[in-house]
């Protein structure tokens, strides 16, 4: 089993890095997400206490709440970048936070755009997400896009994807990214596969594939040339907006 990926028997695998970082513009190619990557979770519990965004959690409870008699809360937050998400040249912090890991399944989270003490936008949506990254505007609307990276593990696979997610004026627009990680590792079949995606502005994606032969070598291998890929379909995610009062 790879570093920085844990399987939760009773809740959810997490993994990841979240990344607080401005995307810069470039002509240069943009990594959107590497399944090769073994960083761990970077520790972002000082945010559950940020005043601002805990009116993000309060609204949000109000909202999970409701819709399920039976929701218990353990709130953390999982991810953080900077950059204008919602009004071109705005300085923005989105952040990606769960209020409850049940049921497992379907993950009670949520996502947060905070600008200058405000919340500027807040949704909610079940899926499993648990690493948030910035990248610089990919289809000249002047507004930066979102990359988070869910993955899972049961019965020894582990598995990862990302979703590429726009703020518009009418709601969230996301578009589901392919896999970047899977392993048999933990259930004694030898054997990963991974990719790094990249793209520029256009957008184009292109896909880098790596296999790693066995369970116990660290280096990865090239598989194949790279690709161009699409990214047309929707992931099919509720996402709800739980404005803030």
């Amino acid at each position: 089993m790879r570093t920085g990926f844990v399987v939760l028997a009773t809740s959810l695998a997490v993994i990841g890095c979240a990344r607080g970082q401005t995307p810069e513009p470039s002509d240069s190619p943009i990594e959107i997400a590497d399944g090769r990557s073994t960083e761990g979770p970077p520790d972002l519990s000082a945010w559950t206490s940020n005043a601002t965004l805990q009116r993000a959690f309060g609204a949000a409870r109000t909202y999970w709440a409701a819709k399920d008699p039976s929701y218990s809360e353990d709130i953390r937050v999982f991810g953080v970048a900077d950059g204008a998400f919602t009004a071109p040249g705005a300085k923005q912090h989105a952040v990606l936070y769960v209020m409850s890991l049940e049921p497992r399944c379907c993950v009670k989270t949520g996502l947060a755009v905070l600008q200058d003490g405000k919340v500027v936008r807040n949704v909610a949506f079940e899926g499993i997400a648990q690493d948030l990254r910035a990248v610089p505007d990919l289809d000249g609307d002047g507004l930066d896009e979102l990359v988070t990276v869910g993955s899972f593990g049961m019965g020894g696979q582990e598995s990862s994807s990302f979703t590429l997610v726009s703020f518009t004026a009418d709601g969230v627009v996301d578009r589901s990214g392919p896999s970047i990680y899977d392993s048999s590792c933990g259930a004694g079949q030898p054997g990963s596969t991974a990719a790094r995606v990249t793209a520029v502005p256009g957008p184009t994606f292109t896909a880098e594939r790596f296999t790693q032969p066995d369970c116990e070598s660290a280096e990865w291998q090239p598989d194949g040339a790279p690709e161009t890929i699409q990214l047309d379909q929707a992931s099919g995610t509720e996402y709800v907006e739980v404005p803030v009062r």
